[in-house]
């Protein structure tokens, strides 16, 4: 497998933005990254808006489950303050928007967290932007993934993992034999013999939860041989990419 090292700016450029905001996916398309991730959740009245936590409490000036509010209540949330005030009247996005705005600029990394049964309306939705050949399904929900595979075979799909349920050697296996391509376990389950084993299989590794994204910890993946990793802090890490390990 040839080693590609891929730099994805997590919920954008959230090292410096409000996180999955459309200022930090932009600022992360002007700092050049050619890799984005972002999340998504279901409002009570069936939209995908762009967000991570389960509640609004967190990034926003609002509170409530995400799927207990309607878009219309959602879309009026302050999601900037929190960071800076300077960033006040951001917004939630919706997936519609981000999809909008990246337009295939960069490959996205769209993390699905939602159930099976949303599945067909993100792909949908994805499908409505001819968006299936920049952008990446993730999930740590297993079916999900596999509803995924069987709604659009030709999707790539990655299985973010903490192998809490199968040993590292039985999750390698379970995404060979289901046709997904990637699997990212926690950063701090990798190791060289992990990510051999896992390219031996034809399969991609990416890492996410990465305990310093800035120095160390991503040394560490680099040197493992991972091929890329979620990180808030992309301008650092393409700095790193342009400097020997040792």
């Amino acid at each position: 497998m040839e080693h590609r090292f891929l730099n994805i700016a997590h919920r954008g450029f959230s090292g410096q933005y409000p996180e999955n905001t459309i200022t930090a996916f932009r600022a992360a398309l002007e700092l050049g990254c050619s890799w984005l991730e972002c999340d998504v959740r279901g409002t009570r009245d069936g939209c995908f808006v762009v967000i991570h936590d389960q509640t609004v409490d967190r990034t926003t000036n609002g509170t409530g489950r995400v799927d207990a509010l309607t878009w219309d209540e959602i879309m009026h949330l302050d999601a900037g303050s929190w960071r800076d005030p300077k960033f006040s009247g951001e917004r939630v996005p919706l997936l519609d928007e981000l999809l909008s705005t990246v337009s295939g600029q960069a490959q996205l990394v769209i993390e699905l967290k939602v159930g099976k049964d949303w599945v067909p309306g993100v792909v949908s939705l994805v499908s409505r932007h001819c968006a299936f050949d920049w952008t990446v399904a993730s999930a740590f929900e297993w079916e999900v993934l596999e509803t995924v595979r069987r709604e659009v075979p030709r999707w790539r799909t990655t299985w973010l993992t903490t192998f809490e349920d199968l040993s590292p050697d039985e999750a390698i296996s379970r995404c060979v034999n289901a046709g997904v391509d990637t699997i990212a376990p926690r950063a701090s389950r990798i190791d060289v013999g992990f990510v051999r084993k896992a390219h031996a299989a034809g399969l991609f590794v990416r890492a996410w939860g990465i305990a310093d994204d800035t120095g160390p910890g991503l040394q560490r993946l680099m040197a493992a041989g991972v091929d890329g990793v979620t990180t808030n802090h992309p301008n650092v890490l393409r700095e790193m990419l342009n400097k020997p390990l040792f």
